[in-house]
């Protein structure tokens, strides 16, 4: 019995989100690499505190999900998933950041809220090339979008994370 319900309530979850991009295949294609690996990482009190600290926001969530693309034995770049709320419901981007330590782009790979509160691709591309000594704050150094502010902050504050997280726990 419990087991259909989860069963369910993960079809009516996954039927409702919208899914636009596979992680590995987004991480592989941006990074031209030939092997992605996944990894799990837990943090630590000590490393969430400075998770926040660094990233200027509240952080409730202790794992995450990296992607690190790779050429043989080097290190091509990294995707780093976030899952962020947008106005009550979530949006997971994936953020693609390079072994400089800087955003090569941002891919949206399930969105939840209505498709019209998605930012743009040329909104998105705002981010590239900006690292944690940028400060990527709305209304400073990244613009605002029209129509999908609460998603724009979300997505602001979801870079902050991903940069401050692979300082962190870079694998």
């Amino acid at each position: 019995m419990i087991k259909t319900a989860l069963l369910l309530l993960t079809l009516t979850t996954l039927s409702i989100a919208q899914v636009l991009g596979d992680p590995v295949s987004l991480t592989q294609r941006t990074f031209a690499s030939k092997t992605v690996d996944t990894q799990n990482i837990i943090l630590s009190d000590v490393q969430l505190q400075q998770l926040i600290k660094s990233s200027q926001q509240p952080i409730d969530s202790k794992l995450y999900r990296v992607y690190v693309a790779k050429n043989g034995d080097k290190t091509a770049g990294y995707g780093v998933l976030m899952n962020k709320k947008v106005r009550t419901k979530t949006a997971v981007a994936l953020y693609l950041i390079g072994t400089d330590s800087k955003i090569k782009s941002i891919e949206i790979v399930a969105f939840n809220e209505p498709m019209e509160y998605l930012p743009t691709a040329t909104w998105l591309n705002v981010f590239d090339n900006k690292n944690a000594a940028n400060t990527l704050k709305l209304n400073q150094d990244i613009p605002t979008t029209t129509g999908a502010t609460l998603s724009a902050r979300a997505i602001t504050d979801g870079a902050r994370a991903a940069l401050a997280l692979l300082d962190i726990v870079k694998p």
